[in-house]
């Protein structure tokens, strides 16, 4: 099974067609790691879209916020998001909050695929903490057991791989020490990754940001995850972001958020 992943939409429907056509016919099903909402200008038409065509979805924190669920508190957020989030609080339908009700807060298993977790931002905070370093990515190794979770909320591209190396020097009890180190690999773009899992390796993938890519490249992000050959490829695609900033300037969302846009951080 041939999978598009998705997530941090952001209410950016603009990218989302984009990659939707970018991605026409490469796909069997549609994973989104959460965020349809916050940020961007077209919340409804996000999460419409998103229900139509996502076989698995999970919460994000921004859609969270939209909710106003007990753990997130608005004010914890930076002004302009705030602002975003206030505003969609103000448009977003009752049947669009309802469809974000429904979203899963804690990681899920998609069906028949039992080496994978999903979850928006990461195994052990599943709507809040960021996977950002390797550091965090060797903690979060710990909470999960499955040989690959896809995380987003960073924005950001990403492949952390953990390995356990065998210390042959060291015994315990008879039995060898491993010591696990976790690595902060290259995501490149249009390139096929073969994912190799074994009992001493695994790995957390990010595809980044559909609507608000943050790593310098304000192209919409999205990645194939292929279940059968066991391979990951980064996908980027143009879409016109002028469109989308003259939807934000209509709603009169923040000049900061709109901005960035253009460079992608």
């Amino acid at each position: 099974m041939r999978v598009l992943i998705i997530s941090d939409i952001h209410a950016n429907f603009i990218a989302l067609e984009s990659v939707l056509a970018a991605a026409q016919g490469k796909y069997d099903a549609v994973w989104c790691l959460g965020d349809v909402v916050g940020y961007g200008p077209m919340p409804n038409e996000c999460c419409q879209l998103v229900d139509e065509l996502a076989d698995h979805r999970v919460i994000g924190n921004h859609d969270w916020a939209v909710l106003g669920r007990p753990g997130i508190d608005v004010d914890d957020f930076n002004p302009m998001a705030r602002e975003a989030v206030l505003w969609t609080r103000s448009v977003l339908t009752a049947p669009n909050r309802s469809l974000l009700e429904n979203f899963p807060d804690v990681p899920v298993q998609p069906f028949g695929v039992p080496n994978l977790l999903l979850t928006h931002a990461s195994p052990r905070q599943p709507v809040w903490e960021y996977v950002h370093t390797p550091t965090i990515a060797l903690e979060n190794f710990a909470w999960f057991d499955e040989p690959i979770c896809l995380v987003g909320h960073t924005h950001k591209p990403a492949i952390y791989r953990w390995r356990l190396e065998r210390t042959w020097d060291q015994v315990e009890n008879g039995v060898e020490v491993g010591a696990a180190t976790v690595d902060h690999l290259p995501a490149p773009v249009e390139e096929a990754l073969y994912l190799e899992i074994t009992t001493n390796q695994r790995l957390i993938l990010n595809p980044g940001s559909v609507g608000q890519p943050r790593d310098n490249d304000p192209r919409a992000a999205y990645a194939f995850l292929d279940t059968e050959l066991m391979t990951w490829e980064l996908c980027r695609t143009p879409y016109p972001i002028d469109l989308t900033q003259s939807q934000m300037r209509a709603a009169h969302l923040p000049r900061r958020l709109i901005d960035r846009l253009s460079y992608g951080w």
